[in-house]
């Protein structure tokens, strides 16, 4: 039986958008009434969806063919696990909320455990029938599922299992990276597999008995080296065009933003490496990251197998910007946005930045803890955010306290190091906002840096906190301190100097982590006061005075402070071309400001202009019509730069 032959059996509604339903687990049957996968990749179209309706009982494992699955290159698709509905194998998406145990049924398993993967860099240039010299990935980088220049790509409800080195025709011993997104060279097209979504599936864990999945070996886990990957692309020379690259994004794992049905998108991932990519805007909302499905076991990556499918971190961001990790405060599926980040007995890395970066949020997560809330107890080992380092981006790691789910963007944070910084860095690169958060040994007073740093000594080559706080006045003491006069009703006390009327000092209110030998940190946010406002009474710079006694503190209880130093971001408030000039009218933050400029809103946003005043005219660089402008100290959705705690404080 020939294969157009089978194309009728095979979809509905070929007119325009069809489904394409795969029947058979058997990737080498194409007989009559058969569609596999394979089959069913070769027939995709624009807008088209791959169903499955798979018969006979329990989980179906597809394995994946010799050289990998077709090349995926069309738009607007997507590839539904949760469609199977047959006799004894129905699929079901979670309903339980992000901190519950996830109660989706997956039937579908795309597996490579048979060693078989796609060599992404040959199928992409055979297919557009040119050689990429900057193509972001490699022969060695293998798929289970490749995808190169397509857009709005949705695969949900799968589980993915994976040998860690699979092997091709191209190249053997590759790195498995279970799904690839491919840019095209920006000198070519700017098809750049944007708004990819991952959503609902499970990777590194067996669906049928919900455990840590393994190779026939008992040890080996049977995860991929990555499970998702997408990089930039480089242009190919063409002659004149500017040497630049097709960037990334936009992107989701997990929740897409306004979700409908938010819960049905929870991914669990089993893994050393989970995400791998560049550019952005990038969104990370509503996963499981070493976390077995219930959500109160660990799978601790850094000790199964001895550790020795490790990788540099859950998520991993170069040359980044606009990255989000949990939920974005819109109020809209707030609180089933946040990430669950298991722990590393071992050691090992939540978020790892390398290159430079642009703003980021970190909003609604659990760091080691279960979704009962209690700790992994594993030590303190882990390392949440790794390499903060361009000095134009702001980091928020908490609320931005703007009246909208604000009790739902704090973070917890149990037994863990926050921030690791690099040697070498500018003292005023990195401008983060910690407000709202509970924050439980975080840190041991027994180390040499402040609280909120990552456990290191100087000697290590490591940056301590208060460096890279830095308010450009170098007399200011930033770090407050909580007044002997505080009582149950009334908290005093003193905060660095403000910069002229351009900044605002925000004081937060936490009951204090009291534990033994725990550095000074909020275990529980009670309120936020803002410095010269009419709330604060005392009228002397640096100091202040508040009315606390709405919040009914207990006498003998136990309480810490950090203050915020808030400069707001600039506003463009006019534009206007001419002659091919642009002029641009900036207002607030702190001129003189940087402009950035893109050919679209979701673009690569480059240098334009540095340090230009308040009313500016620039010639107009070809095809730039978008512009953002950026102010130092810089603020992220109006938050700015948190010293560390004040010492704990026994109110009377």
């Amino acid at each position: 039986m020939s294969l157009a032959g089978a194309a009728f059996a095979a979809f509905v509604g070929i007119a325009s958008a069809k489904t394409i339903i795969v029947n058979t687990v058997d990737n080498t049957d194409f007989g009559t009434g058969q569609t596999n996968l394979v089959y069913a990749l070769q027939l995709l179209a624009d807008g088209d969806t791959i169903n499955f309706a798979i018969p006979g009982p329990g989980v179906h494992t597809i394995e994946t063919p010799p050289d990998g699955y077709p090349l995926i290159t069309k738009n607007n698709i997507t590839i539904d696990g949760y469609s199977q509905h047959q006799t004894g194998s129905i699929a079901s998406p979670n309903t339980a909320s992000l901190h519950e145990a996830n109660n989706a049924q997956l039937m579908i398993c795309l597996s490579s455990v048979n060693g078989n993967a796609l060599s992404m860099y040959t199928a992409c240039s055979t297919f557009a029938g040119i050689p990429y010299p900057k193509f972001g990935f490699g022969d060695s980088e293998q798929a289970i599922l490749g995808f190169f220049r397509a857009s709005n790509a949705w695969v949900r409800g799968i589980s993915f299992l994976a040998a860690p080195s699979t092997s091709t025709s191209q190249e053997s011993g590759g790195d498995c990276k279970t799904i690839c997104f491919a840019m095209d060279a920006p000198d070519v097209s700017d098809q750049r597999c944007q708004n990819f979504h991952i959503s609902g599936c499970w990777f590194g864990v067996d669906p049928a008995t919900r455990q840590v999945a393994y190779m026939p070996d008992g040890t080996t886990v049977a995860s991929p080296a990555i499970c998702i990957a997408t990089y930039n692309t480089g242009t190919n020379g063409t002659p004149g065009f500017p040497n630049v690259q097709n960037q990334p994004g936009p992107g989701t794992i997990g929740v897409a933003a306004g979700s409908t049905n938010p819960r049905a998108e929870f991914n669990v991932f089993v893994t050393g490496y989970g995400l791998d990519s560049q550019g952005g805007p990038l969104r990370v909302s509503g996963n499981f990251w070493g976390v077995l499905p219930d959500g109160v076991t660990l799978a601790d990556i850094s000790t199964l197998n001895g550790g020795d499918q490790q990788g540099d971190a859950f998520v991993e961001f170069g040359g980044s910007h606009d990255i989000l990790i949990g939920t974005d405060g819109d109020g809209v599926n707030d609180a089933d946005e946040g990430n669950v980040f298991g722990s590393y007995a071992a050691g090992g890395i939540d978020v790892y930045f390398y290159g430079s970066q642009g703003d980021s949020i970190y909003a609604g997560n659990t760091f080691g803890v279960d979704i009962h809330g209690n700790s992994f107890g594993v030590g303190t080992l882990t390392r949440l955010v790794h390499h903060f380092n361009r000095d134009n981006g702001g980091v928020r790691f908490g609320s931005d306290f703007n009246g909208v789910s604000d009790a739902l963007e704090g973070n917890t944070v149990v037994d863990a190091r926050l921030f690791d910084f690099d040697t070498g860095q500018k003292t005023a690169a990195h401008y983060v906002s910690l407000r709202g958060n509970s924050l439980v040994n975080t840190l041991s007073a027994n180390y040499s840096t402040p609280p909120l740093g990552d456990g290191q000594s100087p000697a290590a080559g490591q940056d301590t906190y208060a460096n890279f706080i830095d308010i450009s006045v170098d007399s200011m003491n930033i770090i407050p301190v909580i007044g002997a006069g505080t009582t149950t009703t009334t908290l005093t006390g003193s905060c660095g100097l403000r910069v002229a009327n351009t900044m605002r000092v925000v004081v937060d209110l936490y009951q204090a982590d009291t534990a033994p030998g725990d550095a000074p940190q909020g275990r529980k946010w009670l309120g936020a006061f803002a410095v010269k406002s009419p709330a604060d009474s005392n009228p002397a710079e640096g100091q202040f005075t508040f009315n606390i006694a709405s919040l009914g503190i207990p006498h003998g209880t136990a309480v810490t402070i950090a203050a915020t130093y808030i400069i707001d971001g600039p506003t463009i408030t006019a534009l206007s071309h001419t002659g091919g000039n642009t002029t641009l009218s900036l207002t607030g933050g702190n001129p003189p400001y940087d402009l950035y400029g893109a050919s679209t809103l979701d673009g690569n946003f480059s240098l334009v202009a540095a340090g230009v005043p308040a009313l500016v005219t620039i010639p107009a660089p070809a095809g730039q019509t978008f512009y953002q402008a950026i102010s130092h100290p810089h603020s992220v959705s109006g938050s700015g730069q948190t010293s560390p705690f004040s010492n704990v404080f026994v109110i009377p």
